[in-house]
């Protein structure tokens, strides 16, 4: 055999050969791109895990206790960026519903110190959390789930209001947080395009 011949048998078999490679370099490259996603996933899971956890625990302890006395003026709470990491965080808002309230009940908590009764926020976190649950097992539209809401983030106010010539005033201008929280979910949260950032 002739060193041309040596060199054609040997370019045969490596295109012979390529498919082979390419399937395993196939494969490979799936079981590494798995092996990324399950990591992230879980990941994520370990965070949200114990966020989980913490939301639901204080929700039950504080709906027991009496209102809790406003937080000193100097701390400043950032309730639209606390609500700006939910929805990053659970960008899809049926799927990812009970997280993503989940999230939203642990934001808002931030506000309850600061608000003159904060029960009403338990109320409304109540229903957020029971109206998630239905949306992620699809028993229940969104736009359905943020006109349940609004109708009763608005009684919620409307109460508030009364209530609020009974109580005493200790500042005449409430918080920043507390102002986010009473201007959220407006009407037009309960139509069609109405996912903005005060529409949690």
């Amino acid at each position: 055999m002739t060193d041309a011949t040596i060199e054609r048998s040997i370019e045969g078999r490596a295109r012979e050969d390529w498919p082979r490679r390419a399937r395993c370099l196939v494969a490979l490259s799936l079981c590494i791109l798995l092996s990324c996603c399950g990591a992230a996933r879980q990941a994520v899971e370990k965070e949200a895990g114990p966020a989980t956890e913490t939301a639901t625990e204080p929700a039950t302890e504080t709906t027991t206790a009496p209102e809790a006395a406003p937080a000193p003026a100097a701390v400043t709470v950032n309730l639209s960026g606390a609500l700006a990491e939910c929805r990053n965080a659970f960008p899809d808002q049926i799927a990812q519903a009970v997280a993503r309230a989940s999230c939203v009940i642990k934001a808002t908590e931030l506000v309850r110190p600061l608000l003159p009764f904060p029960e009403l926020l338990d109320r409304e976190n109540a229903l957020r959390k029971a109206l998630a649950e239905q949306v992620q097992a699809r028993a229940m539209s969104l736009l359905e789930r943020n006109v349940q809401i609004q109708r009763l983030h608005a009684q919620l106010l409307d109460e508030e209001r009364s209530r609020l010539p009974a109580a005493p005033t200790e500042a005449s201008k409430p918080p920043a947080a507390v102002t986010q929280w009473r201007q959220s979910n407006p009407e037009s949260c309960g139509r069609l395009g109405g996912d903005s950032g005060t529409c949690y």
